[in-house]
């Protein structure tokens, strides 16, 4: 059986995370980014880059969706607006795994 490509969790705060399981590396960070952005006309509107870490915030039809990359847990994004409707991070999963099977 295949590992998923994709996993989920609630962080502490109960929020969802979506973790690539693909491809945890920093340039993998790299290529999720553009791929909202090609195919999902995301904008970046924060960024910060530090050693072992990484977090950008990216608009996708006005949702923001938040990006990061740590050096010990991988590239996962997540929803960090206080909002609960998970719909778009949904679809960016659903598209992302289509598009790798």
């Amino acid at each position: 059986m295949n590992a998923p490509l994709v996993t989920k969790c609630k962080n502490k705060n109960g929020e969802t995370e979506y973790h690539l399981e693909f491809d945890s590396a920093w340039d993998g960070f790299d290529s999720f980014v553009q791929y909202l952005q090609r195919h999902w006309s995301a904008e970046v509107s924060e960024f910060r880059d530090d050693v072992y870490s990484r977090r950008w915030v990216l608009r996708v039809d006005g949702v923001p969706v938040s990006v990061y990359h740590d050096s010990q847990i991988g590239n996962y994004f997540l929803r960090e607006d206080g909002v609960s409707d998970q719909r778009q991070l949904e679809q960016i999963e659903e598209d992302l795994v289509r598009r790798m099977s």
